[in-house]
């Protein structure tokens, strides 16, 4: 039987729905799993603070910035949260490294942060985050429109 990438992907909508559902049943959580291929190379972490940082209006070298000024807090909390959602194998450590060296601690507690801004609504956070969010998953998109159409061909 041949099980082409729209059946593969189609499935794996599927289960992700159910999967949803399972999670809202027994903790009455609300979550969203996204599908994110892992056969991109071609996208790094790098990348992706790029993106970020172009999305907020904030240039790449404020990550490595050492100050806890909010613009710059926000931009560290943001980053950290993507880069662990959308690249499940990086480690606090590299992060770290991305950010100028800093203690894996602060990742942990920059993470934990983003999320209880976000849970508490906090405006300024929460518009940041959304569009950093939406240009991550442009540039995501972007490739995997490129590989279907390379699939497709």
């Amino acid at each position: 039987m041949n099980y082409t990438v729209p059946q593969q992907v189609n499935d794996a909508r599927h289960i992700t729905r159910a999967a949803e559902q399972q999670i809202m049943n027994k903790t009455g959580m609300r979550v969203t799993l996204v599908l994110c291929p892992d056969y991109h190379t071609s996208k790094t972490p790098e990348q992706m603070l790029r993106v970020i940082a172009d999305a907020i209006g904030m240039d790449v070298a404020c990550y490595k910035v050492k100050s806890r000024e909010r613009d710059f807090v926000d931009l560290r909390f943001i980053a950290a949260s993507l880069l662990r959602s959308f690249f499940p194998g990086i480690t606090l450590h590299d992060i770290t490294v991305l950010f100028g060296g800093q203690d894996h601690t602060s990742v942990i507690n920059g993470i934990s942060r983003a999320a209880m801004l976000l849970a508490a609504g906090d405006e300024k956070f929460t518009l940041k985050y959304e569009t950093a969010l939406k240009s991550v998953n442009k540039w995501i998109r972007k490739e995997v429109l490129e590989f279907a159409s390379a699939i497709s061909a």
